[in-house]
């Protein structure tokens, strides 16, 4: 995979899929909305809408980081922080595959709100040492 530079994730980002995770459960919607802050550092505007479409927002610093051959996100606020391995970036058709260290929890979010069923699967089957259980946003898969 070649690497990612901060222009190429900026903008909204629609979660279609996701692996079960205890912090987003509660969300019937989840949207990203990334943008550069300065040269090196992005900003993540998270927003999660529930049922009641009352929705949840949170800011965090947004950097990626390239080790080993592969590219990372590291999201910061305060002391929190958390890294998310990017297994697949397609900038072309605007999709991205992130998941945990361990490969446990695993998002896909999209450019557009939807995505055909068939290219998912091709991507899903393209990600090595997963084996656990998606579960898609019926309104999101055509």
């Amino acid at each position: 995979m070649e690497s990612i530079v901060n222009s190429q994730l900026t903008g909204k980002w629609y979660q279609l899929a996701r692996t079960f995770n205890f912090y987003e459960k509660r969300f019937v919607e989840i949207m990203y909305y990334i943008s550069i802050s300065c040269e090196s550092d992005m900003d993540l505007l998270y927003i999660g809408v529930k049922e009641d479409r009352s929705k949840i927002l949170k800011k965090f610093s947004l950097k990626i980081l390239t080790k080993n051959d592969s590219d990372y996100l590291v999201l910061r606020k305060g002391l929190f922080r958390k890294t998310l391995k990017i297994l697949t970036f397609d900038n072309k058709n605007g999709i991205l595959i992130l998941s945990d260290r361990k490969m446990k929890n695993i998002s896909i979010l999209s450019r557009k709100t939807y995505i055909n069923h068939n290219v998912l699967e091709s991507y899903l089957s393209k990600i090595e040492f997963f084996n656990n259980e998606v579960k898609l946003y019926s309104n999101n898969i055509v």
